[in-house]
């Protein structure tokens, strides 16, 4: 995948993704390697999986959590840490 991709909520989550990794909104390249690596959006906090997102899958397979889901980001954070980076429930 390359190119801007936007959030479930319409807005820019990153500028461009690539194999090597994503570039923030107005932002440097920053080199992604690990599978527990995400993105946040800022405007409605929705986390992606940015692993996900260098795949060519669609940008709502790389969602982890969304306050539209009922779970805050700090939830959403707190869950990834308990359970190692891995987003269990498949969102």
């Amino acid at each position: 995948m390359a190119g801007s991709v936007h959030c479930r909520c319409g807005e820019l989550l990153v500028d461009e993704v690539t194999s090597a990794g994503v570039t923030p909104t107005g932002g440097a390249p920053i080199p992604f390697r690990r599978t527990t690596d995400y993105v946040v959006c800022p405007a409605c906090h929705s986390v992606y999986q940015v692993d996900v997102l260098r795949g060519d899958r669609p940008v709502e397979d790389s969602l982890v959590g969304t306050a539209a889901e009922g779970e805050s980001l700090v939830e959403t954070l707190e869950r990834l840490l308990e359970s190692g980076g891995d987003p269990g429930d498949g969102r």
